[in-house]
């Protein structure tokens, strides 16, 4: 910015000085060919004051006065001189009158669009106002007899203005031409940048995990990014340049309804959670934040709203919640499970001593059985408590899907209380899963899934277990199903399956399930519940995929994704 600022003044000073030049040239051409008697002093006053007004605003600006005061100093003193030459000239008819067009051309140089104008008004002024004073008889211009005869000025005279009118002026266009190129330039430039920010800009847009939705000031929708579209449900070339009402507001009315809302009253929205219903039935929990788009005077030109899909965020409040009840009514068992242990120990060693030494018959042995009988089981509903409560931290190693499953079915068959009429399948994935869990732990809960099922077909049926692997939100999960034959789930018992204490069986502590999902959950995974169709219930167990056993190695990343792929497609053909 100072490299240009000095350029311009250098500039400004080479004018002044061709100028001056021209002007002291003229003079020496005049004197030289009038032939009447010329006030030589008054016109070599003139002529010097040019060159001092030149040295003087060069000084003034040396002793730090402002560049547009000393500017505007010299072209209105320019402004006088030059009327003061065509007085001694002539008056109005003297070719001097000429140099009046430098003054507004130093104006314009300057980069002052205004200060031309008022230049160019004020040597009109000058000049009209001279004319005037000398119509009224009160000033008497100079009259000049030149050697080539009365009332013609010398054609050298006239060239010599001419001349340096074209070379000042030539320079002007030379120098408007740089300006011109290096605002092409500096355009060019700013394109190029503007570009290279809106591929950014869309770049980022694009990439977002977030939906970005723009509206105009009427409620058009201006552009909707990838991530927006995902999560609406709807295509951006179907709504583009659409009222947002007229669009989206019959499918989800309340997401519409904020936005329109926001942008009648000009309010920014920093947080709202709410559901949206999306075109293929799918509810959707959003959290949106809207902001106003406002244009150089302050004005509403829009708005601009950003909203998230909060479903895995809602799962994630839930597991934290489950993990807080879970470890509340961990602590309340092993405090229970210890008060209560102690004195029914004393209890069962008591009626045991009894039941061996005294002689008892009829109803009184029965009562003596059945005592024994519920301390029994009393000290197993509170071996399942401490169970419970003592969930050891776990080991994780990398297992074999397909092992951990054909282990848990040879222990299910070797059970006495399974049932003549009980079958017990094995579906493998087509490829070898590996999956990183605590063996023993994971066992537990196949177990506990697997005996559920069991007891729900009460001994009669088929118990199929599968696994496989899936795609889900973009990562690769080994689900493992274990689907039964019996009367089903029903709606209201669905959602507390998982619940501490919550047991549809007469004898059930309500643990194990929630014990269950306590492993799962502690796996990074999770254990969804549904009814088949074909009747039955189906539990799923869905736990990160560490990858594919091939050729005696852990084959992880794409290459396993591919291979999983593969053979899947072979599978469904």
């Amino acid at each position: 910015m100072t490299e240009q600022r000095d350029s311009a003044l250098q500039q400004w000073f080479f004018l002044r000085l061709a100028v001056a030049t021209l002007v002291v040239s003229a003079g020496v051409i005049l004197l030289s060919l009038s032939a009447d008697k010329v006030p030589r002093l008054a016109l070599f006053t003139v002529l010097a004051v040019q060159y001092l007004g030149l040295a003087g605003g060069y000084a003034a600006l040396r002793m730090g006065v402002s560049r547009v005061r000393v500017q505007t100093a010299e072209i209105i003193l320019d402004v006088v001189l030059i009327t003061a030459c065509v007085h001694l000239t002539g008056g109005v008819g003297s070719t001097f009158t000429l140099l009046y067009f430098f003054p507004i051309l130093l104006a314009s140089i300057s980069g002052r669009r205004r200060g031309a104008l008022a230049t160019a008004i004020l040597s009109s002024i000058s000049l009209l106002g001279y004319e005037l004073l000398v119509a009224a008889g009160v000033v008497h211009p100079v009259s000049i007899r030149f050697h080539g005869g009365p009332g013609h000025s010398p054609e050298l005279l006239q060239v010599q203005f001419a001349v340096g009118l074209f070379l000042i002026i030539g320079y002007l266009a030379a120098e408007l031409g740089r300006r011109v190129d290096r605002q092409a330039h500096l355009l060019a430039d700013k394109r190029e940048e503007l570009a290279r920010h809106r591929l950014e800009v869309q770049g980022i847009l694009d990439n977002m995990s977030s939906g970005v939705l723009t509206l105009d000031a009427d409620g058009r929708v201006l552009r909707m990014n990838p991530a927006a579209g995902l999560i609406l449900g709807v295509d951006e070339s179907s709504i583009r340049g659409r009222p947002i009402a007229e669009a989206l507001g019959t499918i989800m009315p309340s997401f519409v309804s904020y936005l329109m809302e926001s942008l009648r009253e000009g309010r920014v929205v920093q947080r709202v959670e709410l559901n949206i219903l999306r075109q293929d039935t799918t509810v959707v929990p959003i959290g949106v934040s809207i902001s106003q788009q406002l244009d150089e005077e302050g004005g509403n030109n829009g708005i601009i709203a950003v909203f998230q899909d909060l479903t895995e965020v809602l799962r994630m409040r839930e597991r934290m919640r489950a993990s807080d009840r879970l470890a509340a009514v961990g602590e309340l068992s092993a405090g229970i499970a210890h008060e209560i242990r102690n004195p029914l120990a004393s209890i069962r060693g008591s009626v045991e001593m009894l039941a061996s030494e005294l002689a008892v018959e009829g109803e009184n042995r029965h009562l003596m059985d059945l005592i024994q009988k519920e301390s029994e089981r009393l000290n197993r509903i509170i071996e399942d408590f401490l169970e419970y409560a003592r969930l050891r931290p776990q080991s994780p190693r990398r297992n074999h899907l397909r092992v951990l499953l054909e282990e848990l079915c040879t222990m299910l068959r070797r059970r006495d209380d399974l049932g003549g009429e009980t079958t017990i399948e094995l579906m493998s994935s087509p490829v070898d899963l590996v999956v990183e869990v605590d063996d023993e732990q994971m066992t537990q809960v196949f177990l506990n899934l697997s005996l559920n099922a069991i007891q729900a077909m009460e001994g009669k049926g088929t118990l199929t277990l599968s696994s496989q692997a899936e795609l889900n939100d973009g990562k690769w999960e080994a689900v493992i199903r274990f689907a039964d034959e019996g009367p089903g789930i029903d709606e209201e018992s669905i959602d507390h399956l998982f619940d501490p204490f919550f047991t549809t069986k007469s004898d059930g502590t309500g643990l194990g399930l929630s014990m269950a999902n306590r492993i799962v959950h502690n796996h990074e995974g999770r254990i969804e519940v549904r009814n088949r169709r074909r009747g039955g219930a189906e539990f799923l167990v869905r736990l990160p995929l560490a990858g594919v056993w091939l050729d005696g190695r852990l084959v992880e990343g794409d290459e396993a994704w591919a291979l999983i792929r593969r053979e899947t497609m072979v599978l469904h053909v």
